[in-house]
């Protein structure tokens, strides 16, 4: 994968929420059900990471990760089809590799790809023996079936990180996934920017129109920042009406500008009613990394200032 493919497939793991998390029965049963089903002695649902692979669920390895030089998971989530190596020992790919070399002595392996609904490839399900074998198409059928179903418990932590209203990522998840795009930043020297967005009196039309309405306004409020935003930016909701967006590989000029094209977009909103309609506009507050920054907190906060001066200096504008 290109340097850019990468980073947005880092960006989509990091929105599951789920590297370093505890075990769970859940997943822990289907690792089971592949020793099981294809008698191996080992199975495991990783998550490939920047550096390393990493255990969501393990049987028979008693391992949490692994440097991702060495995975296995690594190759097969990029493919289409499941990955089958009847022989590691015979395989240029892997005939060096520490865990075919030692412990834990993989020498069969199979992994199917376990992707995002876009496609987005976040690791494998795989099954292990210690010794060179073959699987039949049966096995492989079932393996599959058992790698649909880790999807789908992974996409229901997904949906268990994203607000249900707009569909933007809750605090928590949005707060990792800002992590990593500062630890990017500073690790590679490039820029990052940070909007803090609120919809203006919003009070006001809870109030007047009812909180059905004032819900739709923020689908549509959250629909028109999106428009405007890349692949590459991450869509958090702070409060009520309160949104955060990190922008990567950009600067304050550039932030500035995509802010004021979400500013217009917010203010073009139109909620048809039976006696008129419902308008929303948006103050918005820019700032961009500083050599200091320890934490997303530290940017968020310069950002919520800017959008506090935006406030006061009338609403409806963008300030930095």
């Amino acid at each position: 994968m290109g340097t850019d493919e990468e980073a947005l497939r880092l960006r989509k793991l990091q929105q599951y929420n789920l590297l370093d998390t505890p075990r769970e029965d859940a997943f822990d049963r289907i690792t089971r059900l592949v020793t099981a089903v294809l008698n191996v002695p080992i199975a495991a649902v990783t998550l490939v990471d920047r550096d390393r692979q990493w255990f969501k669920s393990e049987y028979g390895l008693n391992l949490a990760e692994t440097p991702r030089e060495q995975s296995f998971c690594a190759h097969a989530m990029l493919g289409q089809e499941p990955m089958v190596v009847r022989d590691a020992v015979l395989d240029p790919r892997f005939a060096s590799n520490p865990l075919v070399r030692g412990r834990p002595d993989i020498r069969f392996y199979v992994g199917v790809p376990l992707r995002a609904a876009d496609g987005t490839p976040l690791g494998a399900l795989c099954g292990i023996d210690t010794r060179p074998r073959d699987i039949e198409q049966r096995e492989l059928d079932i393996l599959g079936d058992l790698a649909n179903l880790t999807m789908e418990q992974l996409e229901l932590r997904l949906l268990a990180t994203r607000d249900g209203l707009t569909g933007a990522l809750r605090r928590i998840p949005f707060l990792a996934c800002a992590g990593r795009d500062l630890a990017l930043a500073q690790g590679q020297g490039n820029p990052l920017a940070c909007l803090m967005i609120d919809a203006d009196n919003f009070k006001t039309i809870n109030d007047e129109w009812g909180h059905a309405i004032g819900d739709e306004v923020l689908v549509r409020l959250v629909a028109a920042i999106r428009s405007e935003l890349r692949p590459a930016d991450t869509l958090g909701r702070f409060g009520g009406e309160e949104f955060c967006v990190f922008l990567p590989d950009t600067g304050l000029a550039g932030a500035l500008q995509l802010a004021e094209r979400v500013r217009r977009a917010v203010a073009a909103i139109r909620l048809p009613l039976a006696d008129g309609e419902v308008g929303v506009t948006a103050s918005i507050g820019a700032a961009e990394i500083e050599p200091a920054d320890t934490t997303p907190g530290d940017l968020i906060q310069r950002a919520d200032a800017a959008l506090y001066d935006a406030k006061n200096l009338g609403r409806n504008r963008v300030a930095a």
